[in-house]
């Protein structure tokens, strides 16, 4: 999983609290090696950003900027228009990033 534990990563299964994330998620899901939440910030593109830099344990400043993989403005509005079944997959600082239309996010870290 390349170095990264998700133990150290949640409390339990459960992210650190961000305010980017619901209650329900995201959650670690060995089986899968993904993470898993949904969010209810109107700003999808936020989301991401934070949802990562919680996985890697760094400010959002860190992370290779949101907009080498995809337009940010483009993915908040096609996530506030779009219908359930939208997917957008994105590869950000070495992670697939898929976010769709019912305001999920999955992160699976590089192998």
């Amino acid at each position: 999983m390349g170095g990264l534990d998700p133990r150290d990563t949640f409390a339990g299964d459960r992210f650190d609290g961000r305010a980017c994330v619901t209650d329900d998620g995201p959650t670690y899901n060995p089986n899968t090696d993904t993470y898993v939440g949904t969010f209810e910030v109107a700003s999808a593109s936020l989301a991401v950003t934070e949802a990562l830099a919680t996985i890697r344990h760094c400010e959002p400043t860190e992370l290779e900027p949101l907009y080498h993989s995809v337009d940010p403005d483009a993915l908040d509005r096609l996530v506030k228009s779009g219908t359930d079944q939208l997917r957008v997959t994105m590869q950000l600082d070495g992670f697939e990033v898929v976010v769709t239309g019912d305001r999920r996010v999955e992160i699976t870290p590089p192998e």
